[in-house]
């Protein structure tokens, strides 16, 4: 009988433990997700694209391209950057971050002044695309 109400103290303790633990989690865990994307650059395509020919596909993949992450606040301003972020020997890159809304803002880097800032909304649990363009020099008209 001592040893059942032994076990039964120890079940009730370890219940406790456990929606104490959830609960403290899930108030200092704040919701986030991830900005998954790659990063492009683009020279131009050399000269004018013929009738009946393919296209020029201008973009390339950039590897170890640096961009600059911002949360944007409530009003639209900008603080001070967040992240400074590097992709991959791919292009690739993925970053968790907490929600809200961001500004991704390409670097000016070798073979490039940087690019076009762009927007992405961080919701919680979920994952955000983006592709990060870059402008590159010298560029062929």
């Amino acid at each position: 009988m001592r040893r059942l109400s032994a076990i039964k103290g120890c079940l009730i303790v370890l219940g406790l433990a456990v929606v104490v633990g959830a609960a403290s989690a899930s108030a200092t865990v704040p919701g986030s997700g991830s900005l998954v994307g790659q990063t492009q650059i683009s020279f131009g395509c050399p000269g004018p694209v013929r009738v009946g020919q393919p296209s020029c596909h201008p973009w390339h993949p950039f590897p170890h391209a640096r961009f600059a992450i911002r949360q944007t606040g409530p009003t639209g301003q900008l603080p001070q950057i967040i992240r400074l972020i590097t992709s991959d020997a791919n292009a690739h890159f993925i970053i968790r971050l907490n929600t809200g809304r961001y500004t991704i803002t390409p670097l000016p880097q070798q073979h490039t002044h940087g690019g076009r800032s762009l927007t992405g909304q961080i919701k919680p649990g979920r994952v955000t695309n983006i592709l990060v363009r870059y402008q590159g020099y010298p560029r062929m008209v």
